[in-house]
């Protein structure tokens, strides 16, 4: 980048007039508004200048950030993935240790409509479907209620059985009423906040 040098004049008229009042008004003449305007042509210059300064800054720290959090978060993946290993072998569902707490939970059945075609006739007479201007699609609170109630899915509709979910809460040490401590991820989340609650 070429660097916009103020002429001697340029600095001295903006020099003068940043002495005097700020609400006081040049004597303008076509000479002094041409000098204004090129002043205002450098002044802009500088502040690109400063805003690209600042923005190889902020991606520097960016990428350092995001270095770092992910080496972090390998360290607890890792962690995370040996608790849950140790979990399995335990046979238990929760284990209260005085840093936290490590548990299986159950997920919902998931149910996917495998074949509109073969589900909509029977999905409209069981009431399964909602209808939205111009739209009919399978409601699948409804067809998840029914499998429920009646042990099997209907005609295009596949099930997908609830999984145990792993999941853990940390403790911190210093401050034992630490608003942190409540905070829960499930296995599976996006939730990606340092020293909250985490999952893997």
């Amino acid at each position: 980048m070429i660097e916009k040098k103020s002429p001697d004049w340029l600095e001295e008229l903006l020099d003068a007039e940043i002495e005097r009042e700020k609400d006081r008004l040049i004597e303008m003449s076509k000479i002094k508004a041409d000098q204004a305007l090129a002043a205002i042509y450098v002044i802009e210059a500088r502040i690109n200048e400063v805003n690209e300064i600042a923005e190889k800054e902020i991606s520097l720290i960016q990428n350092w950030n995001m270095s770092e959090v992910s080496k972090l978060q390998k360290k607890i993946d890792w962690l995370v993935w040996n608790l849950e290993n140790y979990m399995k072998g335990t046979g238990e569902k929760t284990i209260s240790l005085p840093h936290g707490k490590i548990q299986f939970r159950m997920g919902r059945d998931r149910v996917e409509v495998i074949d509109l075609q073969k589900f909509l006739p029977i999905g409209q007479r069981l009431g399964l479907v909602r209808v939205t201007p111009a739209k009919t699609e399978p409601d699948l609170l409804a067809i998840a209620a029914y499998t429920k109630l009646n042990g099997k899915p209907p005609v295009g509709v596949m099930l997908t059985p609830a999984q145990a979910k792993f999941s853990y809460k940390t403790k911190g040490t210093n401050d034992v009423n630490d608003e942190r401590n409540g905070e829960q991820t499930e296995v599976g989340t996006s939730s990606r906040k340092t020293n909250t609650a985490h999952a893997a």
